[in-house]
């Protein structure tokens, strides 16, 4: 489990929320992904790689009025919830 962050900005502590508390920042509709093969392949790349090593690298939310919306890692955010995942780490920005 994740309890901090560190990039190239700072170090930031992380939560564990779970997924199902998050709101997609981006939603891809499956007409979306029919029209985006290559996107397909990426996608099941990441889903494969967080069921085989788990999740790497934290998604940052941010708290809206939709509630917490996902700035980045919505393709990871689908994976976790694909594979039954129940929490997700986060970065709360």
């Amino acid at each position: 489990m994740m309890s901090q962050w560190k990039d190239s900005t700072g170090i930031y502590p992380v939560k564990n929320i779970p997924t199902t508390d998050l709101v997609f920042g981006v939603p891809r509709p499956p007409r979306w992904w029919a029209k985006h093969p290559e996107h397909r392949k990426v996608f099941e790349k990441i889903r494969e790689s967080i069921k085989t090593e788990g999740l790497k690298k934290p998604l940052k939310v941010k708290q809206t009025n939709k509630g917490l919306v996902v700035e980045t890692g919505n393709q990871r955010l689908q994976a976790l919830l694909d594979l039954g995942i129940p929490t997700a780490p986060c970065i709360i920005t």
